[in-house]
């Protein structure tokens, strides 16, 4: 039986007894009635919309980037720079006889100013690679970070027809960051040479200061002296094989025991960084040191405006191959491991840190 409470409310809609206060409903039975617009939902989650916020996810990761491949630049460029100097040196000497590392390390030393020489062109080197890193590891992130969805999305397991993936995602996202590491060191190269140049010259005991560098090179060539003809191009050729066999090595090397380990193990994430980052500058500095010797030539030999081996890269080859024959284009790769080994275990550990601290994805 219905009690006088019932009774009471059997007239008033059940939306408002919800509500409270008993009040009528002011909203118009249309209103009450239509279903909830899908359209701002839909628009935020178009294709266009994904495409927009991850271009500006890639340039806010990218300026990260920047700014932490730049710092730890400096930092592994300063811890050593000796090593650097040796190499230098080694691949500078003409003739058929080579320094061997003993002899390079007494050779800059006997100079005036003893051991700091072996510091020669640091500030150089440092202020010079911070800009130019990190323009390249910028690049390469925000590369790397839109190319391997575009891949996936045209070739791999994403394609929007719907249709099976041509391609594997590992082999595309393997493509993307070797391509990535080409773009981005064929942009940085660019702002290299110079300092490259200068910083040579100085190890080479050309100048004694960057200040006498800069005047005497302006001086007897302009800009010309600080872009000599090679030396643009050689540095491409050299940087760009170094770069995507240095990344493919350190990716590979990240993704399947780094990040694996450190789940269980974070506090040594760092021992892991430095072992991964050594290891894929070690197999790139070795695979490129040929072309590094040429590199060095290009650079170096010669004064002034007067462009070594008529700025020709073949030519240098070929007087680096009947110099020594093949084995001269090893010339400084033993200085050249002892510092790229661990400059790029520095680099990495600095890296990854300064990474974390700007919570890099």
């Amino acid at each position: 039986p219905s009690t006088p409470s019932s009774k009471l409310f059997d007239h008033v809609p059940l939306e408002n007894i919800r509500g409270g206060a008993g009040k009528p409903s002011t909203a118009s039975p249309s209103s009450r009635s239509k279903p909830p617009s899908l359209s701002s939902s839909s628009s935020s989650h178009s294709p266009a919309s994904k495409v927009e916020t991850s271009s500006n996810a890639a340039i806010v990761e990218g300026l990260k980037n920047t700014l932490a491949s730049g710092m730890a630049a400096a930092c592994s460029k300063t811890i050593l720079a000796p090593f650097d100097t040796l190499k230098t040196v080694q691949q500078h000497v003409e003739g058929g006889t080579s320094l061997g590392l003993v002899e390079a390390a007494r050779s800059v030393t006997s100079r005036p100013g003893g051991v700091l020489n072996l510091y020669a062109g640091l500030g150089v080197s440092a202020l010079g690679s911070m800009p130019s890193v990190g323009l390249y590891f910028g690049v390469y992130s925000y590369c790397k970070k839109i190319i391997s969805p575009m891949l996936k999305r045209c070739l791999g397991s994403e394609r929007e027809d719907g249709k099976k993936g041509v391609c594997s995602d590992g082999g595309l996202h393997t493509f993307s960051i070797a391509l990535s590491a080409a773009i981005g060191n064929t942009i940085a190269s660019f702002s290299r040479v110079p300092y490259e140049v200068v910083k040579q010259c100085l190890q080479t005991g050309q100048y004694s200061s960057t200040k006498e560098a800069l005047v005497t090179m302006w001086k007897a060539g302009g800009l010309r002296s600080f872009f000599p003809l090679g030396g643009v191009s050689i540095q491409m050729l050299r940087d760009i094989p170094y770069a995507i066999f240095t990344l493919l090595s350190y990716e590979y090397i990240k993704d399947n025991w780094v990040l694996k380990k450190s789940e269980n193990d974070p506090n040594n994430r760092w021992i892991r960084d430095m072992i991964a980052g050594a290891t894929a500058g070690g197999i790139g500095s070795y695979l490129t040191n040929p072309l590094d010797v040429i590199k060095t030539r290009l650079q170096t030999v010669g004064s002034g405006g007067v462009a070594p081996y008529g700025g020709s890269i073949s030519a240098c080859a070929v007087a680096v191959l009947e110099e020594g024959g093949m084995m001269a284009f090893l010339r400084g790769s033993v200085p050249r491991l002892m510092h790229k080994i661990p400059a790029n275990g520095c680099f990495f550990v600095f890296y990854e840190f300064f990474r974390r601290m700007l919570k890099v994805e």
